[in-house]
């Protein structure tokens, strides 16, 4: 068990790999009334398609990663929520586009069991024909409440109209077609190939003892069987620049039209921090700008130009870059007339050092105050490995964010490739 302390946040953890391959992590809160343990694996919807080393193509129905979710708490032998609840503690679990998790909570002051209880769950995967079936309506019906729903369905048409080949297309949920096509052999084999010991990992932010809980895991991974555990990279299509379409609509009942303005970016091959440090460039840069750090907003608010529900993000990972506008408004036409008179503003602007410095310290206030909260540093730990930096890295990215960095992570995006989504 390695004791790592991080003396640029003044916070310490234990991590130790087991001989499985699991990695175990365990943060010391003596102060903390509560615990969170998570079991997470890098394996989401966006994992459809796979490659080994030795050029072996993995290709799956899309939205298996979140049936195979649903299948982890089924047992003939036990109810894993109720044996959570009589225990004191809860228990959920959730997918999303680059990862699963599966986590609970509780105040109890020893964690032993539901500890116990969540490894053996997760590595315990029995599912037959007939309940496979069964969950297949079930996960339609919940993927048809997402379809109605105006905030998940504005990104699905919008990643729809920007993507043509990228597994960003599909929900997490999939669609109807390939949910009905999922079969319990392919769940099996996704299973296997993607909850491995090997490639996950287990954090527990605990007031309990480290050790205990280290030999707690390790006595419990003891005494089971792996195969080997099989090296896997994400799968991509070859994506085109351009855009699908520029523009979309879709009828929603709705209160209030809603418009969302992607902007497809090219993806540059940088290294993992590199890519980070882009990311929080263009996040900063957008806050100085669209946000009410800016004197414009009010003006822009004043004039009808933008409503109190204008936002805005950019996301840049491996395989696809991107950044959206929201807002809600009758006239679509307007909101993207003015957020196309705004980027080469944005683009061009100088933007004061004391802006700058006033975001960079919000950055930090709001990555400091993650470890108050026991699902924070569990979450923003796991992530952080995902993206292949550790939680200092991060620190010291928002740290050294400055005019000049800003300036260089923007000024040269190609923002030309452009789709509006408009529901009505």
């Amino acid at each position: 068990m390695n004791q790592i302390t991080d003396r640029l946040l003044n916070e310490t953890y234990m991590e130790e790999v087991l001989p499985n391959g699991l990695d175990v992590i365990v943060w010391h809160k003596p102060l903390f009334t509560s615990s969170h343990v998570m079991f997470a694996t890098p394996y989401g919807s966006l994992d459809r398609e796979q490659t080994d080393p030795a050029g072996v193509h993995y290709q799956f129905p899309a939205g298996i990663a979140h049936f195979l979710e649903h299948k982890l708490f089924e047992s003939d032998e036990r109810d894993v929520m109720e044996e959570f609840s009589r225990l004191g503690a809860n228990v959920n679990a959730y997918t999303s586009f680059e990862k699963t998790a599966c986590y609970f909570e509780t105040a109890a002051g020893d964690i032993s069991a539901p500890l116990n209880l969540l490894l053996d769950f997760v590595q315990d995967f029995s599912v037959s024909e007939a309940s496979v079936e069964k969950e297949k309506p079930i996960i339609i019906q919940e993927l048809n409440g997402y379809r109605q729903d105006p905030v998940s369905r504005l990104d699905l048409e919008t990643f729809n109209s920007m993507y043509q080949n990228h597994p960003i297309r599909y929900d997490i949920c999939g669609d109807e077609a390939s949910i009905k096509a999922i079969t319990k052999a392919q769940l099996e084999q996704c299973y296997q190939l993607n909850y491995h010991p090997g490639r996950m990992m287990l954090v527990a932010v605990t007031p309990s003892d480290p050790a205990m809980i280290i030999d707690l895991v390790r006595k419990n991974q003891a005494a089971k069987t792996f195969a080997l555990a099989v090296k896997l990279e994400r799968y991509t299509a070859s994506e085109p620049l351009q855009v699908i379409r520029t523009q979309s609509e879709v009828n929603l009942n709705l209160s209030e039209p809603r418009v969302c303005i992607g902007i497809k970016l090219p993806v540059i091959q940088e290294s993992d921090k590199q890519r980070e440090q882009r990311d929080w460039a263009v996040k900063t840069s957008m806050d100085a700008w669209f946000s009410s750090v800016n004197p414009d907003y009010q003006k822009w608010l004043d004039q009808g130009l933008i409503s109190s529900y204008f936002s805005y993000e950019s996301d840049f990972s491996k395989d696809m870059a991107m950044i959206l506008f929201y807002d809600r408004t009758k006239d679509a036409e307007g909101f993207r007339s003015f957020i196309e008179n705004q980027l080469p503003k944005w683009q061009s602007a100088k933007i004061k050092e004391s802006t700058v410095a006033q975001l960079r310290n919000r950055g930090i206030g709001t990555m400091l105050h993650l470890f108050n909260h026991p699902s924070d540093i569990a979450r923003t730990f796991f992530d952080c490995r995902m993206k292949g930096i550790s939680l200092s890295e991060e620190y010291q990215i928002i740290s050294s964010l400055s005019c000049e960095t800003l300036k260089n992570a923007v000024s040269q995006l190609d923002l030309s490739q452009r789709t509006i989504t408009i529901e009505k």
